[in-house]
């Protein structure tokens, strides 16, 4: 990634580091549906997005997306923050409609925004994330949803996976076969296969 195709997302506290998808492949600029949107996990920075080809991908289909360095990650500096009022404030400053992909320690974000706002989102993509323990399913949760799991994972193992979308309504779950706890590293084309088909219903 060159410097030019960063941006920057001002939060309270600091500013995250992000990078679009758009901006990674040619063609003209993607306009449908709702913009992806990449957290990641605690070995891992917005940049592993490109590095699986999930941004390409997607701008190839015809869909953005954007990826972004949580605070102390990446190209973003640690400064002290609640989880829940940056991801408001980061989804604020976006101001279009989001589906939230959330990997792991990101679950610490994702989970308890989405418990106190139950329709923040047009679509979730929970990929093995922390804090299952913690999720209860909000009245008027009807976000769609789908989880994609790897059948080896051994930190959120697929019993966690079943417990969280079986208290959502109409969720899904694809457990990868032979996949780890990053799937989307492990397993790329089939995590690919099944994120595609997820957001192009969401649109």
């Amino acid at each position: 990634m060159s410097d030019e195709q960063l941006i920057s997302i001002p939060v309270a506290g600091g500013d995250l580091n992000a990078i679009r998808g758009a901006d990674l492949c040619d063609g003209p600029e993607p306009t449908q549906g709702p913009l992806v949107l990449f957290l990641h996990g605690a070995s891992f920075t917005a940049n592993t997005w490109v590095e699986t080809g999930s941004h390409q991908l997607l701008c190839e289909a015809g869909m953005p997306s954007l990826s972004v360095d949580l605070p102390g990650f990446g190209r973003t500096g640690r400064f002290d923050h609640d989880p829940v009022k940056l991801m408001n404030e980061l989804v604020e400053y976006l101001g279009v409609d989001i589906i939230l992909v959330s990997p792991s320690m990101s679950g610490g974000y994702s989970l308890p925004w989405l418990m106190t706002s139950p329709a923040a989102a047009a679509g979730f993509v929970p990929v093995a994330p922390v804090g299952i323990g913690g999720w209860q399913t909000p009245e008027g949760f009807v976000i769609p949803t789908l989880g994609l799991w790897g059948s080896e994972d051994r930190i959120v193992p697929v019993p966690e996976g079943e417990r969280l979308i079986s208290s959502i309504p109409a969720a899904r779950l694809v457990v990868i076969e032979g996949g780890g706890h990053a799937v989307y590293k492990t397993h790329p084309v089939e995590f690919h296969e099944a994120l595609l088909e997820f957001v192009k219903s969401v649109r």
